[in-house]
């Protein structure tokens, strides 16, 4: 019983050294496997630092406002750059103006005669040129000329193939008279070279008593108030044409300011906000009587725009002999304004890199805007700054969305 009882204690001793010794054996094991995954923490932590740092390099660029372009991409923006020199820009005065027709290219269209509308030829806002018909008339007084030209025209051509030998002088006379007399009544009337020439050998244009108007200029039909059949008075304006693509601008000014004001001086007429470019081509020399002021007029041309009569502009015209000191400057185009409101620019600092800079600036002149904030020899953009700032808003609208 002894001995059984000995043999059960030396199993569980047994047992227990075993256990112990399967312990020690996967104890530096498991430090391994610690150590391991300590390390892969470390070495993911240093990861996501790092990404951390270079995003944040990244993000400061942004702000920085830095724009890189690739060659092709600059081309295809018309990125312009101008080396910032220092420039004498004229004074200038601004005042409010008015377009109007240039009357030097528009024509009233007007009968000579009494007539009624037969037929229209030509409608409000057509393009019309030299010599094209626009209505046809009717009138007695018209037919009683035309019916007179025709019996006098075969009257001098007989007289004429008889000559003067032969009819005598006083007939000659009398019917070189009487034809010549017969056509300048018709061209009093209104009727041109063309139709009167027609009539005298009887191939009269249309029905008796009927005579065209014609476009006397190259233009637009601005107003065209009449309807068929109705009765038109001698000298009622039927048709206003006139070339918008040469218009006058008036502006009022002070008796001192138009002193300063020089004839074929430069002007700037800002409309619906484009700058157009002008020459002031006359100077009122009378007061106005209601405003007190002396009206200066502008010639604009214009390409492919148009702009009526009666529309408010502001006019900029540079005093004669007027400078400031040189200055820095630059075209409204290379300004753009950041976040914040701030005036900027965009500095080409190496190739192909810009960088938008915040400037001050002052009111534009003679179309350039002076500015202070920068060295002279900067090199800037002066065109596709727009573009350069929607790049630096989508690129900080990545980031901030990646």
């Amino acid at each position: 019983m002894k001995l059984i009882n000995t043999l059960l204690v030396l199993t569980v001793l047994l047992c227990s050294l075993q256990a112990s010794a399967q312990t020690q054996t996967t104890a530096p094991g498991s430090d391994q496997h610690a150590a391991d995954t300590h390390d892969e923490h470390n070495a993911s932590a240093n990861v996501d630092h790092d990404n951390h740092e270079e995003g944040g390099h990244d993000a400061e660029e942004q702000a920085a406002g830095v724009v890189e372009l690739t060659k092709v991409s600059r081309a295809m923006a018309g990125i312009e750059v101008t080396k910032l020199t220092k420039t004498l820009l004229p004074e200038v005065i601004n005042a409010p103006g008015e377009v109007q027709l240039d009357q030097y290219r528009s024509a009233e269209v007007t009968p000579l005669v009494d007539a009624v509308v037969v037929k229209r030829h030509a409608r409000l806002g057509d393009a019309v040129v030299a010599g094209q018909r626009l209505v046809t008339l009717a009138s007695v007084a018209v037919a009683d000329a035309q019916g007179e030209l025709r019996v006098s025209a075969a009257e001098w051509q007989r007289v004429g193939k008889l000559g003067q030998a032969t009819v005598g002088a006083k007939r000659y006379t009398g019917a070189e008279v009487a034809y010549q007399q017969a056509r300048l009544k018709l061209s009093a009337y209104g009727l041109d070279e063309q139709q009167i020439e027609a009539i005298s050998r009887r191939k009269l244009i249309g029905s008796l008593g009927q005579f065209a108007l014609n476009a006397p200029v190259a233009g637009t039909v601005l107003r065209d108030d009449f309807r068929l059949g109705q009765r038109i008075e001698a000298g009622q304006s039927l048709f206003l044409i006139a070339d918008e693509s040469q218009i006058w601008v008036e502006a009022n000014l002070s008796p001192r300011q138009a002193q300063h004001i020089q004839i074929d001086g430069s002007a700037r007429i800002n409309m619906g906000g484009h700058w157009h470019d002008g020459v002031v081509i006359q100077k009122h020399h009378l007061l106005d009587e209601q405003t007190r002021t002396v009206p200066v007029r502008i010639g604009v041309t214009l390409v492919n725009e148009h702009h009526h009569p009666g529309e408010f502009v502001q006019v900029e015209m540079a005093l004669a002999g007027g400078r400031n000191p040189p200055t820095l400057a630059v075209p409204e185009s290379a300004l753009m304004q950041d976040d914040a409101g701030n005036w900027t620019v965009f500095v080409e600092f190496k190739a192909d890199h810009f960088k938008q800079t915040p400037i001050k600036r002052e009111s534009a002149r003679a179309g350039l805007v002076p500015i202070s904030g920068l060295a002279e020899g900067t090199v800037v953009a002066t065109e596709g700054a727009f573009f350069l700032a929607a790049e630096l808003a989508k690129s900080g609208f990545d980031i901030h969305n990646h």
